[in-house]
């Protein structure tokens, strides 16, 4: 749940022009009249936003998993987005510790019954406005079979919203958090032979692309944002470009994810059972245009869980920032 108990009375980047009403008489005959200021536009601002997406794991102990999103916290995100969140003693241990203590400088989003689908959303108070947030169901409880990782059945998908106001630049920001069924890709980078999962994968895809359509067309756009763990090793995707996988198919509405302007880091952000540390199967994805930049990426290693946090840097540019096509800010 969003921490409702603090109240942030300071909002940066909401400003309130009071006029002053002269009391008394006019002017004198002949008197010169009071100079009027003219009204100025604010300064053109940039800021940076940084974001982190990271799955938990579902079998690491409520202490692991605390600590672990606590160390994330540790390194400077502004903005976390979770996967594997469904344990009710972790989620209320991050909402005790994190978000509803006196001094906790965060606030966050943790849907509510726990389910597997219900990935919780951190964020600065002191950076953003919280504006809204819902979770959409986008494929139901589906059979995909034993072979692969995860159970026979898999949970229902869901994409966790949350809606945000940069207080610096006055941009509205979108997070859109996921995670897709695993074992669904083959060696080479397309598509395996599991059809289930396949087609629970392109379900679950088609949907999210048509959630980031509504936000741009229904729902007064804003920088959209997509994290989650989506199961797809970044490296072999760009080669094959399955249609239903990511590179191919966010590509298409022009999302790219981070490794795409900033390239492939050398570790991974999963580490198999055999201790291949390669695979790029978290993402953070975004619409590359002047008003966010990518300008930095790291993966944070030393953690409990078997997948590795991935934080991207992006640089928010305000209105006026560009000026005749270069950035002033």
């Amino acid at each position: 749940m969003r921490n409702l108990r603090r109240q942030h009375l300071a909002r940066c980047g909401v400003l309130a022009l009071v006029g002053a009403l002269a009391l008394g008489m006019g002017p004198t005959a002949g008197a010169a009249p009071t100079p009027v200021a003219a009204e100025t536009d604010p300064v053109p601002v940039a800021d940076t936003v940084r974001i982190a997406t990271f799955n938990t794991a579902a079998m690491s102990s409520t202490r692991q998993g605390f600590n672990d999103v606590k160390n994330l916290i540790a390194q400077g995100p502004d903005i976390v987005a979770l996967q594997e969140m469904s344990s009710w003693e972790r989620r209320e241990k991050v909402r005790k510790r994190l978000l509803d203590c006196e001094t906790c400088t965060w606030d966050g989003w943790i849907p509510v019954p726990a389910v597997q689908g219900g990935q919780p959303i951190l964020w600065r108070s002191d950076k953003f406005t919280f504006l809204g947030r819902d979770w959409l169901e986008v494929a139901p409880e589906t059979f995909v079979g034993a072979r692969g990782a995860g159970p026979s059945t898999m949970h229902a998908k869901y994409v966790v919203r949350v809606r945000l106001l940069d207080n610096l630049t006055g941009r509205t920001i979108w997070i859109l958090n996921t995670h897709f069924v695993p074992t669904v890709q083959a060696p080479d980078g397309g598509r395996n032979a599991n059809r289930r999962r396949t087609r629970l994968y392109a379900l679950h895809m088609a949907n999210l692309q048509a959630v980031v359509d509504k936000v741009r067309n229904e729902e007064g756009g804003g920088l959209v944002f997509v994290t989650g763990d989506f199961n797809v090793n970044y490296r072999n995707d760009k080669v094959v470009q399955d249609p239903i996988f990511p590179f191919a198919a966010m590509g298409s509405q022009a999302m790219r994810a981070s490794y795409y302007k900033l390239g492939e880091p050398a570790t991974g952000t999963h580490v198999l059972p055999s201790g291949f540390d390669k695979r790029l199967i978290d993402y953070v994805l975004y619409k590359p245009t002047r008003r966010v930049i990518a300008t930095g990426q790291r993966v944070v290693t030393g953690l409990n869980s078997d997948h590795r946090p991935l934080i991207v840097d992006f640089k928010v540019t305000g209105k006026g920032c560009y000026v005749r096509g270069e950035l002033v800010c």
